[in-house]
């Protein structure tokens, strides 16, 4: 009996870009003079908003001209190579060990016509009941978009279960009574998804075992 739903998060999850994600960050913030930064400074001073995360990269405000270069450098750059990353090497099993025991679903920030390319390019669709990225503008709410998303599915939050890679993945889902694993692929450190209480593993296949074995 299938009484459960997942939701899953996209880039860093079940994408594996982190490496192309911080290259790109990396050299936009080369371009500003800002040299040095490490893939380790990208996981340790990942946040939310993203103002703020590129502060800490620069190690001071940024400026407005600055932070639009850095998305904008990150839109084009990434929209260039972005069909040439891989899914997480566990991530078709980690998706069919989860489907007979639990609908699953699918919500990134990312804008929506990147998802959907995306997906079509890896032809995962058949696994998810819906598929969301991100359709407006500005800055968005991953909280106010799992309410939504919720919604759109018919489902209670208190029964679905949210796989990520973030530290605001835990904090847009647990206030909602949604459960969290999160896992080590992607844009946060180790130490700061520990910090938040959720389970924290290192591979989509530990991840889809843990929510299995609290069926």
């Amino acid at each position: 009996m299938i009484d459960k739903h997942v939701i899953w998060d996209w880039n860093g999850t079940l994408l594996d870009d982190f490496t192309i994600t911080a290259r790109i960050t990396i050299d936009a913030l080369g371009d500003l003079g800002r040299l040095g930064v490490t893939e380790d400074d990208i996981r340790h001073h990942y946040q939310r908003p993203l103002a703020r995360y590129f502060d800490a990269l620069l190690g001071r405000t940024a400026l407005s001209h600055e932070l639009k270069h850095l998305g904008d450098s990150y839109v084009t750059r990434y929209d260039a190579v972005m069909r040439d990353q891989p899914l997480t090497v566990d991530a078709i099993r980690a998706l069919e060990d989860i489907a007979p025991f639990a609908s699953q679903s699918l919500l990134s920030m990312a804008p929506h016509p990147q998802i959907a390319t995306l997906i079509e390019h890896h032809r995962l669709g058949e696994h998810f009941r819906l598929i969301q990225g991100f359709t407006g503008s500005g800055h968005p709410s991953k909280r106010d978009s799992l309410v939504a998303h919720c919604e759109a599915l018919g489902v209670a939050t208190d029964r679905c279960w949210m796989i990520g890679d973030t530290v605001d993945d835990f904090d847009a889902a647990s206030p909602l009574g949604i459960r969290t694993v999160l896992v080590t692929t992607g844009m946060q450190a180790r130490a700061a998804l520990v910090a938040t209480g959720a389970p924290v593993v290192d591979t989509l296949a530990d991840a889809s075992r843990l929510i299995l074995e609290n069926r």
